[in-house]
């Protein structure tokens, strides 16, 4: 079952809610390679949305240097 991600703070609640049902035995040992690998998908998309939104702070950064001149 393929889930749409979203937003960064959507993911890392994922991420925190699959932790719980690990940590606490919720989770079915039937569920827990499907759990993993979408929680690897979540860190997967975190991943990309740090870097991409690194690289977009620091072009604004380098526009509004380019303003100071």
């Amino acid at each position: 079952m393929t889930r749409k991600i979203t937003t960064y703070a959507g993911a890392v609640s994922e991420i925190e809610e699959i932790l719980h049902q690990i940590e606490t035995g919720e989770l079915d040992v039937d569920d827990l390679a499907e759990k993993v690998k979408h929680a690897s998908e979540l860190l997967q998309f975190c991943r990309k949305k740090l870097f991409t939104t690194e690289k977009e702070l620091e072009k604004i950064l380098k526009e509004m240097e380019g303003e100071d001149e």
